[in-house]
């Protein structure tokens, strides 16, 4: 399940990130103004970008990573700190929070039959830093639909939760 959520996160960070771009590029190609773009976080509604100390505690594989994927050129004489420095000053702005891996909680590797009772909270906590996820994505996918030209008939169509099998 993890390998899923971190292939998912990743996927939703750079899709943010390539509309984010698009956005703007459209933006200026029409003459608007730059602050009348919104930030990535402004999509995922609520998802703040990651702090200088958020940024500090993430591997500097990572922190390369983040800059590559913003096309930073001259990235490996680098040090940890200049590479946040230049996540913090990119005109893009540092990764959100929900690209940030999230940190494994104590006994968090074992099967759910056999989670101890002070498993069972950071389990829900999980369960439900998830469902929050997955809820912006389905908002940012709705956002997308609706800029592509989808009918608002299919989207409502589709945006109607299916009964869940039973567990």
């Amino acid at each position: 399940m993890g390998e899923i959520a971190d292939t998912l996160r990743s996927t939703l960070r750079e899709l943010a990130q390539a509309d984010a771009r698009l956005y703007r590029g459209l933006a200026e190609e029409l003459g608007e103004p730059r602050a009348a773009t919104s930030p990535p976080s402004a999509l995922l509604e609520g998802d703040a970008p990651a702090s200088r100390e958020e940024l500090k505690d993430q591997s500097k594989d990572l922190l390369l990573r983040f800059c590559k994927q913003r096309a930073i050129p001259r990235l490996s004489s680098k040090t940890k700190d200049q590479l946040i420095e230049l996540l913090l000053s990119h005109p893009d702005g540092p990764p959100l929070r929900s690209a940030l891996p999230v940190k494994a909680t104590k006994g968090s590797k074992s099967s759910v039959g056999a989670r101890k009772p002070g498993t069972m909270a950071a389990a829900a906590a999980e369960l439900q830093a998830l469902e929050q996820r997955l809820d912006r994505l389905e908002r940012l996918v709705v956002l997308i639909a609706r800029q592509v030209g989808v009918p608002p008939a299919a989207i409502t169509h589709l945006a109607t939760p299916t009964a869940l099998p039973p567990t």
